[in-house]
């Protein structure tokens, strides 16, 4: 699948393994620093408190990704998702 090795690739760039990978191929997990977040997406993160459960996240408003990984990278998840589980 080309879409994958492209993006295994630019991960790989920033010396990083995938945790796992969807048995499609379609989904990739990985855990970096925040600071390398920022980095690899461009991102101001923040922490965020959910003011009824005192619940504490780490977000961003937006972020962007490298043009060689449009149409190979729909999106990257939790970055700017609010709801926590």
């Amino acid at each position: 699948m080309e879409s994958s090795g492209i993006v295994n690739d630019w991960l790989s760039s920033h010396g990083i393994t995938p945790s796992s990978v969807s048995s499609a191929g379609d989904q990739v997990s990985f855990s970096v620093a925040v600071g390398k977040a920022r980095t690899m997406f461009s991102a101001d993160f923040s922490v965020y408190k959910h003011t009824e459960s005192g619940k504490e996240l780490i977000r961003t408003l937006s972020y962007s990704i490298p043009a060689n990984l449009k149409g190979h990278l729909d999106f990257v998840h939790p970055t700017i998702r609010y709801v926590s589980n």
